[in-house]
């Protein structure tokens, strides 16, 4: 048998290693320690573990195709599986998480539903999300204010973050110049692996995001709103990953009612402008809705935040769009 030629994967190793960032990188996402990589490039370890070779190539994407060639020049048969669907099933998505969301979707109260659904998702989210600073947002379609004109921007009505919660006014409107409002247009969903260098996709810059994903939340060609993912480190989506988030934008379906899906040619987004003028129209919105109450004895406070909501949103689409990318990811409440 032919000796295996590792020296192209040493050196790779050694260039690794050189980085403590992607050192850190590969011991959380990998679970493969500095003192493991030293014995790879020096040679210490003559034929690494397939395992753990797998992993520090999910790990680094970015990485892979240098990765790839240096392993199967050793290993010729290695074979790296994009997507593990079997382990995404059985450790993300337990059966006990399964059985709870089904019975919170069949037994919750209709002016709790949505909320509730939510928070299993976020919770069964937030127990499987290993890197910290990740962001996971839902965004909605606005309500438009009559049936004959067409959704015009989405809301955000769910996030969760690593930072703490803070007002839930902290939420925004979101149009055409960002990832979500792409994707909900065109009804695909989209991967950013770094926003520094994106030059075709809308991005939205938010402050620590390097990475962004968006899916959007669809049922029968129709679609309600966006799933959006965002992380302080670049080329984090893996393909697992993706084919992960893919699935949590399909169970986010449940949260919403029929009639809060748009069929694609009534969604026609446009710009909307930044946080900070966002901010001053979204700080009235309490008075609104106390305002539409009383004139209007006869609305419910759902009915009255939701043409506050429209009041909002008719205002700024109105500015003069001028992005200048900020951003801050915050809690938001539903209604």
């Amino acid at each position: 048998m032919p000796e295996r030629d590792w020296e192209t994967f040493r050196t790779l190793i050694r260039e690794l290693l050189r980085d403590p960032q992607v050192v850190e990188t590969i011991r959380k996402r990998a679970d493969i320690s500095r003192r493991t990589l030293e014995r790879w490039a020096s040679g210490k370890t003559q034929e690494p573990d397939r395992k753990l070779l797998a992993n520090i190539v999910t790990a680094l994407p970015h990485f892979r195709e240098q990765l790839m060639p240096a392993i199967t020049l050793a290993l010729p048969d290695f074979c790296f599986p994009l997507i593990d669907k079997t382990k995404s099933l059985t450790e993300e998505f337990p059966l006990s998480f399964w059985l709870r969301l089904h019975e919170t979707n069949a037994r919750s109260p209709k002016n709790i539903h949505f909320s509730s659904i939510l928070d299993s998702i976020l919770l069964q989210w937030q127990s499987v999300a290993k890197s910290a600073g990740l962001s996971f947002i839902v965004a909605q379609c606005t309500p438009p204010s009559s049936p004959e004109r067409p959704v015009s921007s989405l809301r955000e009505v769910g996030k969760m973050t690593s930072q703490p919660l803070v007002s839930p006014l902290d939420y925004l409107f979101l149009g055409d110049e960002s990832l979500a409002g792409h994707s909900v247009s065109l009804c695909k969903a989209h991967v950013v692996q770094d926003v520094e260098e994106e030059r075709v996709l809308p991005v939205r810059k938010t402050r620590g995001e390097r990475s962004a994903a968006a899916y959007p939340i669809e049922r029968g060609g129709d679609v309600a709103g966006c799933l959006v993912i965002s992380s302080p480190e670049p080329y984090f989506f893996t393909p697992r990953l993706q084919y992960v988030f893919q699935i949590y934008a399909f169970l986010l379906t449940l949260a919403f009612e029929t009639g809060q899906f748009y069929a694609p040619e009534h969604i026609r987004l446009r710009p909307m402008p930044d946080e900070e003028i966002q901010s001053h129209h979204l700080l009235t919105f309490q008075d609104r809705v106390k305002c539409f109450l009383r004139q209007d004895a006869s609305l419910s406070r759902l009915q009255a935040e939701t043409k506050a909501w429209q009041a909002i949103e008719e205002e700024l689409l109105a500015y003069d769009h001028s992005f200048d990318g900020k951003g801050d990811l915050l809690h938001a409440d539903t209604y």
